[in-house]
């Protein structure tokens, strides 16, 4: 059998230290992402589902009035409790939950909401999340 060279023990040690570091690095930046991705799509639905409960809140008058034919005019005030209601019964674990603007036109409602979304490694680090932020739009219309 061959013996080794003397000066070659502990050559594997290094390069086991360096992939254990990028293995480590990617599992956190894979981790982190992942869970913004997840916290920026429950916001989202959340969001939809807040400007879906605007785009309820049609004036009645109008209907009773004219009929519900085409686009249904919508209450201002009561599209922007109803989102506002929606937004306060639905359960979140996101931060820092704050509807920004809740803009109606004649038919449509629509909403924007920011967030704070704490990730599992950066948040360790930076004490702080991510604002993520999403938008929705609705319109309620008869057939």
């Amino acid at each position: 059998m061959s013996r080794r060279a003397a000066g070659d023990d502990g050559t594997v040690l290094p390069l086991v230290i360096g992939a254990v570091a990028i293995v480590l690095t990617l599992v956190t930046v894979v981790t982190d992402v992942s869970a913004l991705w997840l916290q920026r799509r429950a916001l989202q639905s959340t969001v939809d589902g807040a400007a879906l409960a605007g785009a309820q809140a049609v004036d009645l008058p109008s209907v009773y009035a004219g009929g519900a034919v085409g686009d249904l005019r919508l209450d201002p005030r009561a599209a922007r409790t109803a989102v506002r209601t929606y937004m306060g019964g639905v359960p979140t674990t996101l931060r820092s939950l704050r509807v920004t603007s809740v803009v109606t036109t004649r038919t449509t409602v629509s909403v924007r909401v920011t967030a704070v979304a704490r990730l599992p490694f950066l948040s360790l680090l930076s004490g702080r999340g991510i604002t993520v932020v999403a938008e929705a739009t609705a319109a309620n219309a008869a057939g």
